[in-house]
């Protein structure tokens, strides 16, 4: 596969992710998207201290301006997608003691692409 088919493959997972993100962040941010919810990501919510959901929202905003400055090759993107990384393993810290395998899962799981993505737009345009 060559690497101009590779990036774009990336860029496009990026962005899908974080817009996915961002929906998220908007559901959670109304008490009737919160319902929503299945009962355990609701209580998980309401425990949640502040500064992780602020952890939150600067993951999937930061990661969705990344994934669109990567997409024109901007170098912004480098740091956009390193902020998200930040934001991600501040989200993550109180989801480690949650007991919630799929919140868990999804924290980590920002954490490593976010990571990746910090390094792939590093090598490809920064």
């Amino acid at each position: 596969m060559n690497s101009s088919v590779v990036f774009w493959i990336v860029a496009l997972v990026a962005l899908v992710w974080n817009g996915l993100g961002s929906m998220n962040l908007v559901q959670q941010m109304s008490e009737a998207g919160i319902a929503s919810l299945p009962p355990e990501y609701q209580d998980f919510i309401a425990a949640r201290p502040s500064w992780a959901f602020i952890g939150f929202a600067v993951s999937v905003i930061a990661g969705l301006a990344g994934a669109v400055l990567l997409m024109i090759r901007s170098e912004r993107a480098v740091m956009a997608f390193g902020l998200s990384c930040i934001g991600a393993i501040v989200a993550t810290l109180p989801t480690l003691g949650s007991g919630i395998t799929s919140v868990v899962i999804g924290s980590g799981l920002s954490v490593v692409l976010a990571a990746f993505l910090t390094w792939f737009a590093r090598k490809t345009i920064g």
